[in-house]
């Protein structure tokens, strides 16, 4: 439970700062404001997440909230991977070649 109170308190942090940091840049009328309005909804999301999980044992509210996200428990299934791997080795080959191409037109 304590690693929950952590993670809680961590994804708060970098919520709060990343808003923060954009209500700074809008008020500066800086363009940094839609990289700090998205990373803060990028923390927020984990953030209450794992609010709702602190507090579902506590409230009635939460719970209902905390079993309709995480559904039912399924029995585990092999998923095969190697289509995964598949892109994931053609993306780095890409960007590989991608760079290669780019110090070699430089020379």
């Amino acid at each position: 439970m304590i690693v929950i109170w952590v993670l809680i308190i961590v994804f708060g942090l970098c919520t709060a700062v990343s808003f923060y940091m954009a209500h700074l840049s809008l008020a500066n009328k800086d363009s940094g404001v839609y990289l700090f309005a998205s990373f803060g909804l990028f923390f927020c999301i984990p953030f209450l997440i794992f609010f709702i999980k602190a507090f579902s044992n506590r409230v009635e509210f939460f719970k209902r909230i905390d079993e309709k996200i995480a559904g039912k428990p399924q029995p585990i299934r092999f998923v095969p991977h190697r289509f995964l791997m598949a892109a994931i080795i053609i993306i780095g080959i890409v960007i590989a070649a991608s760079i290669i191409m780019g110090i070699i037109r430089a020379l």
